[in-house]
């Protein structure tokens, strides 16, 4: 009997140690639970403006390099356009946006498009968005380019190409028209459906929201979504502290009294690259904010006990901006053209026990992937759309050897070649699309280790193998012409098939202003 009784109790006590060790564990944010996913984009990032890419000599990125180090850094990664919001949309798509006829910006999320966040909150995951949407125009809740009508349950930020980097209040927009106000991203933010008035620097508003949102969903599978607008223009706006340790003088904003629109542009082009005074440096404390930032995430998810099971990626939207003062070095071009500066980023994708660490992927991949690739880590199934994006998972783990992408193609803002005509050639408008430091027409192709850019207005065309010529230098266009030849019939076999899809949607306006 006594032994009996010294059997329950010791059947007591580890009942109650094995409860309380769950309760531990669980507190920690390490019960066996489906991965939570960290997804953080920057805006217009240089591809020298990140260490562990071989970084600018000004360049020091220590928690980005973390980033790099723990988990799969991609030396090949493409996005699907060199301007941010058509490669975003392709991104939570897995599709590329040429698909439902979007070229330029002045995209629209069609009803149809299915989600990354949609289909990971019809699996169980919370899902938050904080920081630049710019899926759509700027319409406020109900539009398909606003974060609530696609899939988060969570939204805290703003609309929009541009999103000032300071003024945050209504009050903020007050003398301004609409038209300027949205274009400068001024305003207060959106939390879910109310505006919200805030102080404060954008980077580190983004990153409390996205912090909080860490705290309270710690405990439950989240997909976290991290737009941070930061390097993007204008980059001349930095806190007055900022500053003040940097001994910089301030940049005067656009003032509404001053002019109409095309003052406005005016100020615009007279602003950015290469006329702001001390650009480089501007840029680089954007992009030092930004690292500290991505350290802080790194830590919350240390803190919380749950960064070994968080999927984390990173990656650039596009290429950095040549009116940042970005460097894309050694690639050539930058953002809005098709050169490997405009399109070509860094990505980075780390999953403790899972992926390798420290492992450099050099095969060609896509931010499309993303998609698909998540779909697989999660034991999700897709939806039934025809997708460009593949599932990187059994690439990077070494399972399959061969090249995700033999064949990537891009079509630049005008694909006839035709060049615009300006009442003005010297005016704002004129000047601001010479910034874009190259073609913006034609197109390209990538297959296997060869790049072919047409470049429309000259309707000529570049061949470069980029193994051993990845700054485009060396055209080989015509020592190949078989290949010029095969890889032209690729582009146009392509995007014959991509616009069988446009007669079920609604062509949005393609322009920027």
């Amino acid at each position: 009997m006594n032994s009996l009784k010294s059997i329950l109790k010791l059947g007591i006590v580890l009942f109650a140690v094995f409860t309380l060790a769950a309760c531990s564990i669980h507190k920690k944010g390490k019960i066996n639970k489906k991965p939570n996913i960290l997804f953080i984009i920057t805006d217009d990032q240089g591809y020298a403006d990140y260490s562990a890419y071989g970084g600018a000599p000004d360049v020091h990125t220590p928690h980005l390099d973390n980033l790099a180090k723990n988990g799969v850094r991609f030396t090949n990664a493409y996005v699907s356009m060199s301007v941010c919001s058509p490669s975003r949309m392709a991104m939570l798509t897995g599709r590329q946006q040429q698909r439902w006829g979007v070229y330029n910006y002045g995209a629209n999320f069609p009803d149809s498009e299915i989600t990354l966040a949609e289909q990971l909150k019809a699996n169980g995951y919370q899902t938050g968005m904080v920081g630049k949407t710019h899926y759509g125009p700027v319409t406020g809740p109900g539009h398909k380019g606003f974060p609530t009508s696609h899939g988060f349950d969570y939204f805290f930020g703003k609309e929009g190409g541009t999103m000032d980097y300071i003024r945050h209040k209504a009050s903020d927009r007050e003398g301004f028209t609409t038209k300027m106000a949205n274009h400068l991203g001024i305003g207060p933010f959106w939390n879910n459906d109310e505006q919200v008035d805030l102080e404060g620097y954008s980077t580190d508003i983004i990153l409390d929201k996205s912090l909080q949102y860490i705290d309270d969903n710690k405990d439950n599978p989240f997909f976290l979504m991290v737009s941070f607008n930061a390097v993007h223009l204008f980059t001349h706006q930095i806190p007055e502290d900022g500053l003040k340790t940097m001994g910089l003088n301030i940049v005067p904003d656009w003032a509404p009294a001053t002019g109409d629109w095309d003052a406005y542009l005016e100020w615009y082009v007279n602003t950015v690259g290469p006329n702001t005074p001390e650009g480089r440096p501007r840029y680089l404390y954007h992009l030092n904010k930004l690292d500290n930032a991505i350290g802080a995430l790194s830590n919350k998810l240390k803190e919380s006990g749950i960064e070994d099971n968080t999927i984390v990626l990173f990656i650039s939207d596009n290429g950095g901006s040549p009116r940042t003062y970005a460097d894309n070095s050694p690639l050539k071009g930058n953002k809005y053209i098709l050169e490997e500066g405009g399109i070509r980023v860094p990505f980075v994708m780390s999953w403790p026990n899972h992926l390798p660490e420290g492992h450099v992927y050099k095969q060609t991949v896509s931010g499309m992937d993303i998609y698909p690739t998540l779909h697989a880590a999660l034991n999700i199934n897709l939806p039934e759309k025809k997708l460009d994006g593949k599932n990187l998972m059994p690439y990077i783990t070494g399972k399959n050897q061969n090249n995700p992408h033999e064949w990537l193609f891009w079509t630049g803002f005008h694909l006839t070649g035709e060049p615009l005509v300006y009442g003005d050639p010297n005016g704002a408008l004129a000047r601001h699309d010479r910034t874009y430091n190259g073609d913006n027409t034609g197109w390209a192709v990538r297959f296997q280790n060869w790049k072919l850019r047409y470049q429309g207005r000259s309707d000529t065309y570049e061949l470069y193998n980029l193994d051993t010529d990845i700054s485009e230098k060396n055209n080989l266009a015509d020592q190949h012409p078989e290949l010029v030849k095969k890889m032209t019939k690729g582009f146009f076999d392509w995007h014959e098939e991509i616009k069988k899809d446009h007669k079920n949607y609604q062509l949005p306006e393609s322009s920027e202003f």
